[in-house]
């Protein structure tokens, strides 16, 4: 699920957040380290010094409580933490959240919590390239306009890529079919709703691209998350 997480920043923790940021060192060791690092990276601070962010978190298919592993780390650096809450509703799920853009038009109240703590850019850009690269898939630029669904728009693909014209980036398996990820040279875009079938997956293994699950097993993670005590549950 990707939450929407309001926190009351410690004033006395300012600086340390911000060299924590800076220095990539938040949440460090942590299996949540590169998306709360790239979360608070993109996220704001409102007047009231109030942070807003926005986080993929598999706590509640887990069975647990939403962000249960991520609040400890937080509150080393925040007051209070205010509010967490869907960041879409859940019957519009498909749990993909690793290539998902669901949240891609979700304003952020405030100014960029970057700009604030006084972090410039350049700093962020190459921070320790050996381990440290922060690159949150979840938060690709995916092109809507270039979306297609479907086996036969995987087939018009493959074509494309024996051209050189398309590059494979990533495939999974969502509880609405199969999807992949692909770079044109200018664009990300998904291919998604693909059936599971024999025929879908030789053609993404040819592409280079594997699937380490199936649908049945993404339905079957969704029945048996708390996700399905919820009435927005996106149980299928």
């Amino acid at each position: 699920m990707r939450y929407y997480i309001k926190c009351k920043l410690n004033p006395q923790e300012r600086q340390r957040l911000a060299d924590s940021i800076r220095y990539g060192t938040l949440a460090q060791g942590k299996i949540f380290y590169e998306g709360m690092q790239t979360a608070l990276k993109e996220g704001t601070i409102d007047d009231n010094d109030i942070v807003h962010f926005i986080e993929v978190c598999y706590c509640l298919e887990a069975g647990l409580s939403p962000m249960a592993m991520e609040i400890p780390v937080l509150n080393n650096y925040f007051n209070d933490i205010i509010e967490i809450k869907d960041a879409r509703f859940r019957n519009q799920c498909t749990m993909e959240c690793e290539f998902c853009d669901c949240t891609r038009n979700t304003k952020l109240s405030g100014k960029p919590l970057v700009d604030e703590l006084e972090i410039k850019k350049e700093e962020l850009t190459d921070i320790r390239k050996d381990d440290f690269s922060f690159v949150d898939i979840g938060r690709l630029k995916l092109n809507r306009n270039k979306q297609k669904e479907g086996i036969e728009s995987l087939i018009t693909i493959f074509n494309d890529h024996i051209n050189n014209k398309i590059k494979p980036v990533f495939s999974g398996a969502a509880i609405s079919g199969l999807f992949a990820i692909f770079y044109d040279g200018h664009d990300y875009f998904r291919v998604k709703n693909i059936a599971d079938n024999k025929e879908a997956r030789q053609i993404l293994q040819v592409l280079g691209l594997k699937v380490n699950y199936s649908v049945d097993s993404a339905k079957a993670a969704a029945k048996n998350s708390l996700a399905k005590n919820d009435k927005r549950s996106n149980v299928v």
